[in-house]
């Protein structure tokens, strides 16, 4: 059977909108024993950040931002797109929250709460773009210099 490259590139893209299925957790999921209940992916390991923004760090998120597609999605302070609007999310999601649906969005859809209202609110899953932890971090650093750029008096 052949198929056609927009078909296949449409079904390679749906695949990963929807996160995809098997792998390791379909396997440990097979068996006599119920499946473990869901637990929310570990965050990075690290202090939450404080005090002055890392603007090296803040620097090589807002590119990451970039290059992984994120701005294709989310906007700041313009409201909605696909995704929601980013503007003070900082301020909204705690910090292991942001960095475990950053890192980990297909498990957080699939055990968190609050991930699955914003599927439903807004009808598509955020992709795992296969950001690690130290991108994960340098987007945190975007994100909080983002919420200082238009906190009031910054």
């Amino acid at each position: 059977m052949h198929i056609r490259p927009f078909a296949a590139a449409a079904l390679c893209a749906l695949m990963a909108c929807s996160g995809g299925e098997g792998g390791a957790a379909d396997a440990a999921g097979q068996g006599d024993s119920p499946p473990p209940a869901p637990q929310t992916p570990s965050p990075p390991s690290g202090a939450v950040p404080s005090g002055p923004i890392d603007q090296s760090l803040a620097a090589q998120g807002e590119t990451l931002f970039q290059t992984k597609g994120c701005i294709g999605c989310h906007t700041f302070g313009e409201g909605r797109l696909t995704g929601p609007d980013l503007q003070g999310v900082v301020e909204r999601r705690e910090y292991d929250w942001i960095m475990a649906m950053v890192t980990n969005p297909d498990s957080m859809l699939r055990v968190d709460a609050t991930a699955r209202q914003l599927f439903a609110e807004y009808m598509t899953p955020m992709m795992n773009m296969g950001v690690t932890r130290d991108e994960a971090r340098a987007l945190y650093e975007y994100l909080r210099s983002r919420s200082e750029e238009t906190a009031p008096g910054g």
